[in-house]
């Protein structure tokens, strides 16, 4: 029996098969990262698809009882008051182009001034779980290539964890904090308006 052991030793220790192990782990790690870069590329390339206009202001209704007002306090946070109708209204308040909003399971839940929303929901949701697992944060992700985005957390809804893509010009700040605050509230609207 100490010889099965002591054979079992010796091939393990051999310089040859150690020598081995190296080269595959390290051939490992590279095809990690190059699988990594061409995913990103891919992200990226559909992020960028995505229209660069401007979004159009929401045509405003006259009505008796406004369902959003903005108020503009001291500290220059904008604080919508009243909940907001539709991702156009939050976009035309944070001033960007697009907004995404998915889940992880790469499932889109609604989108503002996006296309090919299936298959930017499953490449985001892919792009986020494999930083997540690699160990990067993915609370806010930026991205800039001739436009900026931001991919955020936003909220959790059960199991589900909501993430939201914005798409803004170069020369446009985000508030990220505030923009995930009205993304959470919007979700919120949408889980008590069943979706409505």
């Amino acid at each position: 029996m100490d010889g099965l052991l002591e054979d079992i030793l010796n091939v393990f220790s051999s310089p040859l098969l150690i020598f081995i192990f190296v080269v595959a782990a390290l051939a490992l790690s590279l095809v990690a990262i190059v699988f990594l870069i061409v995913f990103t590329k891919k992200v990226s390339s559909l992020v960028s698809s995505i229209s660069s206009q401007p979004p159009q202001p929401a045509p405003t209704q006259k009505t008796a009882k406004p369902s959003v007002s903005v108020s503009r306090p001291s500290t220059e946070v904008v604080k919508v008051v009243g909940g907001l109708g539709s991702l156009e209204e939050v976009s035309s308040v944070l001033n960007v182009n697009s907004i995404f909003l998915f889940n992880l399971a790469g499932m889109s839940i609604e989108s503002y001034n996006v296309k090919e929303e299936d298959k930017l929901a499953a490449s985001l949701a892919d792009l986020v779980t494999t930083l997540r697992k690699n160990g990067f944060p993915t609370d806010v992700i930026s991205i800039r290539d001739g436009i900026q985005g931001f991919i955020l957390a936003v909220t959790k809804v059960g199991e589900m964890e909501v993430y939201a893509l914005l798409i803004t010009g170069v020369d446009v700040s985000v508030d990220v904090d505030e923009a995930r605050e009205m993304l959470r509230e919007y979700v919120q609207s949408l889980i008590k308006g069943g979706g409505a």
